[in-house]
């Protein structure tokens, strides 16, 4: 009996230590599966990064801990050594250094990352440490931070005292190669907004422009001493290269070669020729045309040529190097039997007066970007080096663009058919065109995202209780350049839609919406106080064309000297309203052909700006 009772007091006594032990790894289980970073407002982990990091992995905590202190109100510690055991920890680093060189999975690619929870840390791991900035970008964003548009204006932040991280084992990378050109000539925050969207993808010069004035400047010493070196147009030498010429391919080669040494992290030099439609008619450089057997005046085969003579001497030196030659005005089409260099690269222009912006890439309805993809099929069967340039800002009209009916379905296509770079002259008009910028950003880094929760979403934290008339105004814009599809594919006919009954359309809606933001947040005010700048320069500018193209020159002059007053009131904003300089230069030329109707028809005389 005895002997009995002492085996139930054994029993009773592993029963507890079971249910403690239970207990324990319950506990223990849970801290695993959840870490707090911030409870109630104070910090409950520590930030650590190399005792010697670079520029932007310390870039990277500062912005960790700066927008956990946004979130939570709570200042997480940066520190350089790892605190005793139990601390929770947010490392951050490179791949295979310090402090994630005891994460072991799989190295992240370039600009890549993996976010992982272990133990009692969260690993940001980089493929470099721009990956690993990144990677504390996407982890902001899971916790509800936005950046819709440059500085604070554009920034939406969903508060709470307590920050807590579920369990998470994530890879993120970009799906293009290379990405580049959303802040087109910067602007007032614009670079933070780049970086933070990551809309910075690819390594140094993986985009190139223009480039044979600075191979050979066209001095007057220079065209004097050599005039060989420069193209004969119509018995003329113009600043354009000979590129024949054996002179020209030697300096570019030597141009290529110490341009590479002095950046030696490039990955591109381009051979591009200067701007413009001019080109080269002398003997040899025809003979070359029909030695590829080029018939219609085109000259990609010519510049495939010149670019190939370069790569195979620039090979003895930087074998890896790129050399790129963009795909623009006579040389966009493939080549008609000149066959690249493997490490030949070219950027396809979708120059909005050529092509279509009305219509998505792969709209079977419209044939000049059927010809388009033609273009970019036909690269990519001769090189394994093709991009894209196209303009999600425009550089000519400053109202409204409304495309982000295209923008939704070309970025994926282009992903899907294997374009490695993207590249977007994108001129900061934010009033009335940062909502391109915004999906152009999101999609460029995963094209798999669904536009349509990107949009909604967008509406709602951006305009909070104004979110609905908000959408309405901006689809309206967007729905009036899809019905412009009836005047014909491409070009500027999409222009036609700005007509007074838009205006007024498009002025109820925002009235709507500034009604509603009565009630709301201050930073809801001033978007829709910033949307309403640009819908001033529109109406202007909208007045400016219709009276002009009706004769009604003093009314035109009046609304577009309006304009430019439009323009002027929204200097230095942050974000950039419009890219100020371009924005009056253009729309000075619409104005001046009536300022001069209108002095003709007075009998007037007037100046005109040098």
């Amino acid at each position: 009996m005895k002997s009995s009772l002492v085996q139930t007091k054994v029993r009773i006594a592993f029963f507890f230590l079971f249910v403690c032990l239970l207990s324990v790894l319950s506990s223990e289980t849970g801290r695993a599966a959840e870490l707090t970073l911030a409870r109630d407002g104070r910090p409950t982990a520590v930030i650590i990064i190399s005792s010697s990091p670079t520029a932007t992995e310390q870039l990277a905590a500062t912005e960790l801990q700066t927008y956990l202190r946004k979130i939570s109100g709570a200042t997480l510690q940066i520190a350089n050594t790892l605190p005793g055991i139990e601390q929770t920890t947010v490392r951050i680093g490179v791949y295979g250094a310090a402090p994630v060189a005891e994460w072991r999975g799989e190295r992240p690619p370039t600009d890549g990352f993996s976010i992982e929870t272990l133990g009692n840390s969260l690993w940001i791991v980089g493929g470099d440490a721009r990956g690993a900035l990144y990677g504390v970008y996407d982890l902001l964003e899971s916790l509800g931070v936005r950046w819709f548009m440059p500085g604070e204006m554009g920034e939406d932040i969903i508060e709470r005292q307590t920050i807590s991280i579920t369990q998470v084992q994530k890879r993120g990378a970009p799906a293009f190669r290379a990405v580049s050109g959303l802040i087109w000539a910067g602007g007032p925050g614009a670079n933070d907004w780049e970086r933070r969207v990551r809309a910075t993808v690819g390594p140094p010069n993986s985009f190139f422009g223009h480039n044979w004035s600075n191979i050979i400047p066209p001095t007057p010493e220079n065209k004097t001493a050599h005039p060989e070196w420069f193209a004969l147009h119509d018995g003329k030498r113009i600043d354009q290269l000979c590129s024949t010429n054996p002179d020209v391919i030697r300096i570019t080669v030597e141009k290529a070669r110490e341009f590479f040494d002095q950046n030696p992290d490039a990955l591109t030099f381009s051979v591009s020729p200067n701007d413009g439609e001019e080109f080269c008619e002398c003997d040899r450089c025809r003979a070359l045309d029909k030695q590829y057997g080029v018939t219609d005046g085109t000259l990609t085969d010519r510049f495939v040529h010149y670019a190939n003579q370069v790569l195979n001497e620039l090979a003895k030196t930087h074998p890896s190097k790129q050399i790129g030659v963009l795909a623009y005005v006579q040389h966009t089409r493939p080549p008609h039997s000149a066959r690249p260099h493997p490490n030949f690269a070219t950027i396809i222009c979708h120059t909005p007066w050529e092509f279509c912006h009305v219509h998505s890439l792969d709209d079977p309805a419209c044939p000049r970007n059927r010809r388009f993809m033609e273009y970019v099929s036909g690269w990519a069967k001769v090189s394994r080096h093709v991009g894209v340039y196209d303009y999600y800002g425009h550089f000519y009209a400053f109202t409204p663009w409304p495309i982000l009916h295209d923008i939704r379905r070309d970025i994926p296509l282009l992903e899907r058919i294997g374009v490695e770079r993207f590249m977007s002259e994108t001129q900061q008009n934010w009033a009335n065109q940062g909502i391109n910028f915004y999906l152009a950003a999101k999609l460029l880094w995963n094209p798999k995202q669904d536009a349509d929760r990107l949009l909604a979403e967008y509406y709602e934290r951006f305009y909070g209780k104004s979110a609905a008339p908000m959408r309405r105004y901006w689809e309206r814009w967007e729905s009036a350049m899809i019905e412009t599809a009836k005047l014909g594919d491409g070009g500027y006919k999409w222009f036609e839609m700005f007509t007074p009954a838009l205006i007024a359309e498009c002025a109820g809606y925002l009235a709507e919406a500034e009604r509603l933001a009565a009630t709301d947040r201050e930073v809801v005010r001033r978007r829709i106080a910033f949307a309403r700048k640009g819908f001033l320069f529109t109406q202007a500018w909208t007045r400016l064309r219709y009276h002009g193209e009706r004769g009604e020159y003093k009314e035109a002059v009046a609304a577009g000297e309006e304009a430019l007053r439009r323009i002027d009131e929204t200097t230095d904003s942050e974000p950039q309203a419009f890219f100020t300089w371009l924005a009056k230069s253009q729309t000075e030329k619409i104005i001046e052909p009536y300022k001069q109707a209108l002095a003709k028809q007075t009998g007037t005389q007037i100046t005109t700006k040098p």
